[in-house]
Formats: C-alpha cells, structure tokens, sequence
C-alpha cells in the first residue's frame, strides 16, 4: 500500500532503539507501521504482526487515510526527532540491501563466466 511498501521490504518487525517497526502484509499489499516506546522500555509483541502490547507506546506511522484493506495510505501521524531517526535507518538498510545485492550479481556473473568458459573448452577441445 501506499507509503508502505518500501519500508516493509527493509524492515522485519521488531523494536530498533526506541522505535517499534511492524512489517506486515493483507491481500492487497504492504503495511507499515511504527510506534515509540517509552526511553528504556522494552517492546511486548503480540505475535500476530500488530503494534506492540506496551501501553504507553504511541503509534507515529500509520494509515493516514484511505480505506483500510483496500486503498490506505500511510505516512506521518506525527512529526519529531523519530523521523530523522528512521530517515538514518532507511538509508543504513537500503546501501545493505544494494551491497547484498551486488554481490548477488557480481556472483551470478562469475558463474556464468565459469560455466561458459568451461563450454567453451568443452567445445574448442573437440
């Protein structure tokens, strides 16, 4: 979904500092949501994918309009230092995911090098 999607293929649920990321998905899309823990506390998940148990955490990423399941939008329920927090977190996972994926490429090329110099051999040595 809108505003979602990016951010639940970089992130797995779980708390990150004080931040509490929920990765998730229904059958049209992607879904998205973070919340902030109380300074020190530790995350309570509920197992199903939700927000977190903990009372006092604030959800600050969520669905801002649309209708949800079907066309929800998500962004900014409100603004402060977590934004630029997660800004940083966004960029840290995205260059980890662009590395892993190089190295994915740069694999697959050497070993369809290997495999065709070693047809071509096959074939020169005939």
């Amino acid at each position: 979904m809108k505003g979602a999607t990016e951010y639940a293929y970089l992130f797995k649920t779980g708390q990150y500092g004080r931040l509490y990321l929920v990765s998730g998905s229904h059958a049209r899309g992607k879904t998205f949501r973070i919340q902030v823990l109380p300074e020190g506390e530790v995350a309570r998940g509920n197992g199903s994918g939700n927000n977190c148990l903990n009372k006092d955490a604030v959800e600050v990423y969520g669905v801002v309009s649309g209708q949800l399941g079907w066309t929800e939008v998500y962004g900014w329920l409100h603004q402060g230092k977590w934004v630029n927090d997660f800004e940083k977190m966004v960029e840290g996972a995205q260059t980890v995911k662009l590395i892993e994926h190089r190295r994915i490429e740069e694999l697959k090329a050497k070993r369809d090098k290997e495999e065709s110099d070693k047809i071509s051999t096959l074939l020169n040595n005939y």
